[in-house]
């Protein structure tokens, strides 16, 4: 039931074999599709005429149980490098798996704004037709340095000043954010599944809203293809951490492949 190391951005517990490796592209369109008319969505192929976010990751399982990898976005020019190291899995008398992640993660190519993160990923699989997820996550300095200047004029800081500029973020004050990623699959079919996944704020700086994202996955010949709907172009924890729009909906597909 486990079919990839995420749902759409939260962190699985899907393990990979001893040195094999495995890759994965993320791809977000960048036109809300809450704007204009149908007809004007038509006209723009549903956002794929529009401009793209794009990441690429790879990880490389060390042993059975150990992976590290590495993640870089086009947002920002952001690097992420991760690890993670799977502690046990579900078995009888074990209802669940348990891994735990560290990872770092910048702009600008690692130059700017250096995120420190660590996580775990709990799951629970009900037979083959169902997985469960809690992927909770601590990052530090989610409000950063250069979040921090460009508001210093304001009386407010974060992400919904866009919106309203005098409007008041949820944790201004902190540099560090914690949320809880929670995620499931359901297969439909024998090679579909749906997904869904949330990631409430639970500490710290808070701004926008908990990025969501909901999709359908097909699995074919060791690929796994999913079409995917969400309020963000998040694709690092770091991210995740800074939440999605308020309003907008982006259409995407993630892409990956084990060998």
């Amino acid at each position: 039931m486990e079919l990839d190391q995420t749902v759409v951005n939260v962190q699985t517990t899907m393990p990979l074999k001893r040195h094999k490796g495995y890759f994965k592209i993320t791809h977000r369109f960048a036109r809300d599709l809450r704007r204009g008319t149908f007809g004007q969505l038509a006209e723009d192929a549903f956002s794929l005429d529009n401009g793209a976010i794009i990441g690429l990751e790879y990880r490389f399982a060390i042993t059975s149980s150990v992976q590290a990898g590495i993640h870089r976005s086009i947002l920002g020019k952001t690097i992420e490098t991760f690890g993670k190291w799977d502690l046990y899995r579900q078995a009888e008398g074990r209802p669940f798996s348990l891994s735990a992640g560290a990872s770092i993660e910048g702009q600008n190519n690692l130059h700017l704004d250096p995120q420190p993160g660590l996580s775990a990923s709990l799951s629970h699989l009900h037979g083959t037709w169902l997985a469960l997820y809690a992927n909770p996550t601590y990052i530090f300095n989610a409000h950063t340095a250069t979040l921090r200047a460009s508001h210093a004029g304001h009386d407010h800081g974060g992400g919904s000043e866009a919106d309203d500029p005098d409007a008041e973020i949820p944790g201004e004050d902190h540099h560090d954010t914690a949320y809880i990623g929670l995620g499931l699959r359901v297969r439909i079919r024998e090679t579909v599944s749906l997904v869904a996944e949330v990631s409430p704020r639970i500490y710290g700086y808070r701004p926008d809203r908990a990025a969501w994202n909901v999709g359908l996955e097909k699995l074919t010949r060791g690929h796994v293809l999913q079409l995917n709907f969400g309020n963000n172009f998040d694709s690092t924890p770091g991210m995740v951490a800074r939440g999605g729009s308020t309003h907008d909906v982006y259409m995407g597909f993630n892409m990956s492949r084990k060998f």
